[in-house]
């Protein structure tokens, strides 16, 4: 007996110290000395999920935010188009002559004072004169210039040698020509508007890096400046005609060609197309005439785009030569 007590008292604290790990809550049994691995598994994954769920909200608000701004804008666009004025805008050239005037006058008044500004004659009036203090150019003119520089540069790459091509060689020839409907029109006319900003930021940064040509006539600037700004003004000129004036009639000859070949059951193949194999369209003297105007207007843009393309490496070629990083 006395054996028997003396068993049960020598495991006495074995057996509290099992109640005692019994007893202990949950967190506690989970705790492995590190502060992060403190935390329960369910907690986590619930702040898991409750992160996940917020992250979808923000998108789904932004999406139908944005989408509800682009249906808005739709509205607005096709209410106009529906107005008498929209008509009279798009049914005449008479606009076309007044945007052309307005943005010409725009780029004279900010050229103005180097259109009839003076000559420097000799040497010795260069020195008697005295040189004005350089003045720092604005931050805004600086982004103005190189974001609008580089948004029409990437905009010619992408339209001319990415988007055009693949689109061409990959879509039926109606889809391809709806889809460059929508994009003709946007892509002349952000060119035109970013042209003009770089000609005029341009002009306004050389003004403010050498103030002794801001009085100077635009024939006495340095060589290298009044190509830049010749070629600067030939891109948003030529933009600014293809868009007003090459372009609506190009679009038109284009509907009407394609509902003469929607008429002759074609217009679903990929690549070029010009009615061999169709008698339909081989007696119909209307189909080639409207496919010879079409074919001629859409060289002529092509050409041009090429031209301002050309001209915007040139600045590209003058940035390139000046920038140190």
């Amino acid at each position: 007996m006395c054996c028997c007590l003396e068993r049960l008292h020598d495991t006495s604290p074995l057996l509290q110290a099992k109640a005692s790990t019994r007893m202990m809550p949950p967190r506690k049994l989970a705790t492995v000395g590190c502060e992060d691995e403190q935390t329960p598994v369910v907690v986590k994954r619930s702040a898991a999920m409750a992160g996940d769920g917020l992250h979808q909200d923000l998108l789904q608000k932004a999406t139908r935010a944005t989408r509800a701004s682009f249906h808005y804008l739709r509205n607005q666009s096709t209410r106009f188009q529906r107005s008498p004025l929209y008509k009279i805008l798009t049914g005449t050239t008479q606009p076309s002559h007044a945007i052309s005037a307005i943005v010409l006058s725009l780029v004279v008044v900010a050229l103005w004072p180097n259109l009839l500004g003076s000559a420097e004659e000799g040497s010795s009036a260069k020195c008697k004169e005295p040189v004005p203090a350089v003045r720092a150019s604005s931050i805004f003119t600086q982004i103005a210039y190189l974001g609008s520089f580089a948004i029409h540069f990437g905009a010619q790459i992408w339209m001319t040698f990415v988007s055009g091509l693949a689109l061409y060689f990959s879509l039926p020839r109606h889809t391809f020509g709806l889809i460059q409907e929508v994009l003709f029109p946007k892509y002349f006319t952000l060119g035109t508007g970013l042209s003009t900003v770089s000609l005029l930021s341009f002009v306004e940064l050389r003004r403010s890096s050498r103030p002794e040509l801001a009085g100077r006539n635009l024939a006495h600037w340095d060589t290298g400046d009044l190509v830049q700004i010749v070629a600067l003004g030939a891109t948003a000129s030529l933009e600014l005609i293809v868009r007003l004036y090459l372009a609506p009639p190009m679009l038109r000859l284009m509907h009407e060609k394609h509902r003469i070949e929607a008429q002759a059951s074609v217009g679903q193949e990929v690549g070029q197309f010009a009615g061999d194999g169709n008698g339909r369209l081989e007696r119909s003297r209307h189909y080639k005439v409207t496919h010879k105007k079409f074919r001629q207007i859409h060289m002529t843009i092509a050409m041009l785009n090429m031209v301002t393309l050309s001209c915007t490496c040139v600045h590209l070629l003058y940035l390139a030569t000046r920038v140190s990083v």
